[in-house]
Formats: C-alpha cells, sequence, structure tokens
C-alpha cells in the first residue's frame, strides 16, 4: 500500500494514536496547527453477540499528546456493515458517546467464514469502503493460570503474571491478537447516609488493561501449543480477589501487519527532534478515488475469552503482600477516592 503523501504530516499520527490507543506520553503544549481534517475509522465486528461499534472521528486542530476535541467526532453520518451474501445492518449514532456508531439488530451476527465491508457516507456526501474482511476461526484457550512475583513492574512490585495457553491449528495460517483485563476489589470508610444512617460506598471495582499491542503470527509454531504467554500482570495491593479475563481474536494477514506497523511506529525511540514516523495505512478509502485513504482500520474477528479467579492461599506470600501493599483503608466514598471504579461487581466475580 502507498505511503499516505506528505501533507498528512506529524499531528495526523498523534492524533490517530490518540483516538486508537491510550498511550502513557507525557503531556506536551504544543503550537495550534490548522490543517485539513482526515477521517479516523476504529471498528470490528465479531462472532460474538451484538451490537457492534465504530468509531468516528476527524483528525484536526492538534492541542497536546493525549487531548482530542470533541468536536471532531463525526455526527450525522450514515454506517453500515455488509456481508459477502449482501446482509446487511444500519449503525446508529449514540448520542452519549460522541463519534460513536452502533448496530441495533440483535439478528444481525458476525459469522465464522463470512467477508464483512464497512461503509461510511459522511454529511458531505463523501463515501469511504473498506476491503472486505473475512471473519476466521480461532482456536479456544485451553488455560490461563498465574504465578506470583515480586518483580512486578508500576507502581507495586508484587503481583501476579498470567500466562495462557492454547493450541494452534496445523497447516493454517493463523493470526492472532491477545486482550487482558483485569479487576480487583478496592475498599474505603464510606460515606453516611443521613437518612438511613448507614455507611455507603464501602467497596467498589477497578479495572486494568493490558495497553500493549499483542500480536502473533503462528508461522514458527504451526499446529504447537501456544505456551507460557505472558498475558498482564496483575499488582497485588491487597490480599483478596483478582478476577483476569483474556480475549483471543483471530487477525487477517493484512489486520495482522496493520498492527505490526502501528507497534514499530510506537516502539521507535529518538529524541523530539527526530521525524516522526509516517501515519499507519489502514483499509478503507474513498469510493470514489482509493488514493484518498482514512486512518485506522475496520476489521472481523472470531473470539475465544476465558477467566481467572486469583485468590492466594499460601500465607508466606500473603504476609509478603501485606508487607508490600502496607493497606490502610481511606476515609471517604470508594468511588470518589478511586477514580474509574465502579460500585457494581463485575460479570463473573
Amino acid at each position: 500500500m502507498r505511503i499516505i503523501r506528505n501533507r498528512y504530516n506529524k499531528f495526523i499520527l498523534a492524533s490517530v494514536f490518540s483516538v486508537l490507543l491510550v498511550s502513557c506520553i507525557r503531556e506536551i503544549d504544543l503550537a495550534l496547527r490548522v490543517e485539513n481534517p482526515v477521517l479516523v475509522v476504529d471498528g470490528m465486528i465479531t462472532n460474538e453477540a451484538p451490537p457492534y461499534n465504530v468509531k468516528l472521528t476527524y483528525t484536526g486542530v492538534y492541542e497536546a499528546s493525549n487531548r482530542i476535541n470533541e468536536n471532531q467526532a463525526v455526527s450525522g453520518a450514515r454506517v453500515s456493515i455488509t456481508d459477502d451474501q449482501g446482509l446487511k445492518t444500519q449503525l446508529e449514532q449514540v448520542l452519549e458517546e460522541p463519534g460513536k456508531y452502533q448496530t441495533n439488530d440483535p439478528q444481525y451476527w458476525g459469522r465464522v467464514g463470512r467477508s464483512y465491508t464497512l461503509t461510511v457516507e459522511l454529511p458531505n456526501g463523501e463515501v469511504y469502503e473498506s476491503s472486505s474482511e473475512k471473519l476466521m476461526a480461532v482456536p479456544e484457550i485451553d488455560k490461563l493460570y498465574s504465578e506470583f512475583t515480586e518483580n512486578g513492574n508500576g507502581d507495586q512490585r508484587v503481583g501476579y503474571n498470567v500466562f495462557l495457553d492454547a493450541k494452534d491449528p496445523k497447516d493454517v495460517s493463523n493470526y492472532y491478537r491477545w486482550q487482558a483485563i483485569g479487576y480487583r476489589m478496592r475498599l474505603a470508610t464510606g460515606v453516611l447516609n443521613p437518612f438511613s444512617g448507614v455507611m455507603e460506598n464501602k467497596q467498589c471495582w477497578q479495572s486494568f488493561k493490558k495497553e500493549t499491542i499483542d500480536i502473533e503470527t503462528d508461522i514458527d509454531f504451526d499446529g504447537n501449543t501456544i505456551q507460557n504467554r505472558l498475558m498482564l500482570y496483575s499488582p497485588a495491593y491487597s490480599n483478596g480477589q483478582y478476577l483476569i479475563e483474556v480475549t483471543q481474536m483471530s487477525l487477517s494477514r493484512e489486520v495482522y501487519q496493520f498492527w505490526r506497523r502501528m507497534n514499530e511506529q510506537l516502539t521507535r525511540t529518538g529524541s523530539i527532534f527526530d521525524p516522526l514516523p509516517s501515519p499507519v495505512e489502514g483499509n478503507i478509502s474513498l469510493k470514489t478515488n482509493p488514493n484518498k485513504l482514512a486512518l485506522g482500520y475496520f476489521g472481523a474477528s472470531a473470539v475465544s475469552k476465558k477467566r481467572l479467579i486469583v485468590f492466594e492461599t499460601d500465607e508466606a506470600k500473603r504476609q509478603r503482600i501485606e508487607v508490600s501493599s502496607q493497606p490502610f483503608v481511606p476515609t471517604g466514598g470508594c468511588t470518589n477516592l478511586f477514580p474509574g471504579t465502579t460500585p457494581f461487581k463485575p460479570s463473573g466475580w
């Protein structure tokens, strides 16, 4: 595929990464630049139950490394997904989430072996279309397991490494992507309800994700078992239960190459004076001019999920967690003290 012309310069790359990925780049205030906006698409259809989501935004005035203006969200577009047998479903705009479009037909499921195309008609009449993406089968996850470690990362060195085992099908080219999310319970003193006299909001649940792009091709292990693949590091902030969910997805060769190139961009190093990498091309282009490309990717994937509950029973390890975490219960409401938490237990807790 051709490299996007130079007019899609540095600011585009930063904007796209802000939309597609959550990064930990230190925020730097930069002078504003006004450039022609470029459509950014982020969407996927799977064999899981609908709805399926597509996010549409524009690149635009770039303010900082991790901020995108809300007015860059695309409103009023007509969005649809069509399979290789002509079956089509429309996506409706989700008003509560700028730029988000969602299917509303509960009977329209992604099916293994079928191919899917995304069509986006913008309010200005331009029509963008993705290349056809085949939804490939994915093997089941055989096993998830954890190992206690005192060599973790981040703000908590004591925790658990979570690993995956799965059997790769023989004589089939497979491309994988893995995502992992964990849940832990946080505690607080709570706040007094003056009407009931009961302390409320004493516990909440916090999620944490594996932020790196974890992909692999089976070229080196075709037909063998994927063993001891590290999925997630789960820090142990206190003795208690941890819930881990791992998602194993199938990718087409083209989607795998897209994420591989994205990974290469993210892992390149250099000073702020070095040239930034070029934006990574996706599979979506203007229907009347294939040379005019959108950024991002529309993909199709089968999904296998597995959950693991981690609860330490070894007394020596429990003591190490106690010493390392120095647990205390802060004063106040749990969801107020721990941003991003929810008072509702995650499914499977």
